[in-house]
């Protein structure tokens, strides 16, 4: 089934739920304190629901696209008692039940449209950043967390891929979950193919959905780690764990190997720059050791992985804890952390929209030789 008519037969059935869980209130007149708590209580209900979605155990999958679909059912039906209950304060007119709950499906509904519309936007987000390491001019795309079928259709993966090959850079680098557990074997060869279409160099560092490792929730594994990097093989891919990749003389790559992948991670230390003049992106999907990277002689960390919370308000509980989406700077180095040009499981974003990261690197005197 389409993933967007799923998602909206989940939704429709969130706001049964809802509608069906308030119909005691129906013939009860709240105080204006009680309504209050209620409005707060349905507000924060829904973020703990958006919060165990993209951040809970694994084993809450089954239960994923109802809780999704209940946190926009509730933010939506608390945001349109508040105003009617703001409207109905200052008009001094009594509240009631059904219209309440007609202005909470319109704001469900305009919520829900926003949200699927969010998702299937991609965007390209520009960056310039210079240094006195550049000799010449460069244009580096860096694109993470596609999570190939899960979010969005093909169609827009193509589409984001296709413009991205039309920008012609000097280097692609794919930042990790371009394909998770729930990617068909024939959409991963797919994407790799669009890739492999590309006449300037690709290259790849694994995420931690990339080798479906919570495959068991999501319907069993679709094709194993061979084939995934026999399908880049294939395309002219270049697979980087822990590896370094010279794009050009005055600009060095370095791809890691994902955390989660423990013992099979490299101490930074360990890996020795071949080109220590050079300009080194350091590419890591999660953006949990930008000091750790630093050792490397890191001038720009681009990761992924946080999709900038997704779901609102995560965003912002997520930068409370660490990075999340935007540059970072520890001493001459930055770390930018991409939105990612997809979302996780639902088709649905409601925070920073969808972005692959078009990276122009300038000489510090602004002139190229």
């Amino acid at each position: 089934m389409n993933i967007f008519v799923a998602f909206t037969l989940w939704f429709l059935l969130a706001e049964a739920i809802l509608t069906a869980a308030q119909l005691p209130l129906r013939k009860k007149k709240l105080k204006p304190a009680l309504r209050v708590c209620l409005i707060a209580g349905k507000a924060l209900l829904g973020i703990a629901l958006a919060a165990l979605v993209m951040a809970g155990p694994v084993q809450l999958r089954a239960l994923q696209p109802l809780m999704m679909a209940l946190y926009a059912a509730l933010l939506a039906d608390a945001a349109g008692d508040a105003v009617y209950s703001i409207v109905c304060a200052i008009a001094k007119k009594e509240r009631r039940f059904g219209i309440a709950k007609a202005v909470g499906l319109v704001c469900g509904a305009l919520f829900f449209v926003y949200g699927v519309v969010n998702m299937e936007t991609v965007s390209p987000e520009y960056r310039t950043y210079t240094s006195d390491k550049l000799t010449d001019a460069h244009t580096v795309v860096f694109i993470a967390d596609l999570h190939v079928g899960s979010a969005q259709p093909m169609e827009i993966t193509e589409k984001t891929v296709n413009a991205v090959k039309a920008l012609r850079p000097d280097a692609t680098i794919l930042g990790g979950d371009i394909v998770d557990d729930y990617t068909t074997k024939e959409e991963m060869e797919e994407v790799f193919r669009l890739f492999g279409a590309f006449d300037t160099p690709v290259y790849y560092l694994y995420g931690n959905h990339d080798r479906q490792g919570h495959a068991e929730y999501a319907g069993g594994k679709k094709f194993t780690q061979d084939d995934l990097e026999a399908a880049m093989a294939a395309n002219g891919i270049v697979i980087l764990k822990d590896a370094y990749a010279a794009i050009a003389p005055d600009l060095l790559l370095l791809g890691r190997e994902d955390i989660t992948e423990g013992e099979g991670r490299a101490e930074i230390g360990t890996l020795k720059n071949p080109n220590p003049g050079a300009y080194l992106i350091v590419a890591d999907h999660q953006p949990v050791q930008f000091k750790e990277n630093l050792a490397a002689g890191t001038d720009l960390q681009l990761s992924g992985h946080t999709h900038a919370g997704q779901l609102f308000p995560l965003r912002a509980l997520y930068s409370l804890i660490g990075y999340c989406y935007g540059d970072y700077y520890e001493g001459d180095a930055v770390m930018h952390v991409s939105s990612g040009a997809c979302g996780w499981r639902m088709p649905f974003r409601t925070d920073a929209k969808c972005h692959y990261d078009v990276i122009t690197l300038l000489p510090a005197d602004g002139a190229a030789e």
